[in-house]
Order: structure tokens, then C-alpha cells, then sequence
């Protein structure tokens, strides 16, 4: 095993997440605000523990940064007709207005971090954190450890 790749997913995640904060402290949005508004604009409409499902982050920490965004002005919630316990999560005008800025830092991180990368490399990058974030996804936690000693080993 090549503990080395963890290493650099940790650094990549970290470094992201520090650049993310730094390029959008200008606009008010934290990292994990930048996940959540992200992914509003293309689900607009869609209540919180289905947004929470899609990014796997944790109901309690999407509850918390969903108010701050609701507090700062990006998004509104409103009850969802069908369902009264359920609210729906819609971007207000200032959402909206900050989406260019947003994919544009996005884009610029992209950039930076791939530079020196010809297409195809890029290409096989991109689709290899694709398929393993897919992968991840789909893992069924008990069923991988089942098996696995307390050193690691698999019985």
C-alpha cells in the first residue's frame, strides 16, 4: 500500500479548502458555504437532507452552514407544500449574482493546481477522482471491515 497517496489527498483536500476560504472572503462564503451554494445551483429547490445525501456531509453541519447562508442573504427557505416539515432551498438574487465569481475562483484553483498537465493527462485524472468518488460512495463500511484485523490485515 502507498501511504505516500493519502498523504497527498490530505494536501490537495487542505490546500483546496484554504484557497476556496482565502479567494471567496470577499464575498462573505466560507469553504463549506462554497459547497453547499455550489451545488444549489444546479438542485434549486431541493430540501436539506437531500442536499446533505448528494455531498455526504453530515445533517447537522449542512443544517448550520445552510442558516449562515440563509442569514447572509444567499439563499431562502421556504415550506415545501406536498411535505410541511420539509423546506425547500431557493437562491435569492445575491446567490445567484455570485455564481460567476464563485466558478470563476473554482476554475482559477483548477487551473493552478493542473498546470504542467497536457489534456489527456488532465482527462485521466479528472475521470480516475470521478470513478473513485463513485466508488467511495457506494461503500458499505461494515462489509469492508468485516474481515480486517486489528493490525489491518485482511483474515
Amino acid at each position: 500500500m502507498n501511504i505516500e497517496t493519502f498523504v497527498e489527498v490530505g494536501v490537495l483536500n487542505r490546500q483546496s479548502q484554504a484557497y476556496i476560504s482565502n479567494a471567496l472572503k470577499n464575498i462573505n462564503i466560507s469553504y463549506s458555504e462554497c459547497v453547499f451554494l455550489s451545488n444549489l445551483y444546479n438542485n434549486e429547490g431541493i430540501n436539506q437532507e437531500e442536499l446533505s445525501s448528494i455531498l455526504f456531509i453530515d445533517k447537522t453541519l449542512t443544517a448550520k452552514s445552510i442558516k449562515s447562508l440563509e442569514e447572509k442573504g444567499f439563499l431562502i427557505r421556504e415550506r415545501c407544500e406536498i411535505d410541511k416539515r420539509s423546506k425547500r432551498l431557493y437562491l435569492t438574487d445575491k446567490g445567484r449574482g455570485c455564481k460567476e465569481e464563485i466558478f470563476s475562483r473554482l476554475e482559477k484553483w483548477i487551473n493552478f493546481i493542473t498546470d504542467g498537465m497536457d489534456i489527456k493527462t488532465k482527462n485521466v485524472v479528472f475521470n480516475g477522482l470521478r470513478l473513485m468518488s463513485e466508488r467511495a460512495a457506494s461503500a458499505n463500511f461494515d462489509e469492508l471491515l468485516q474481515n480486517i484485523d486489528e493490525n489491518g490485515n485482511k483474515d
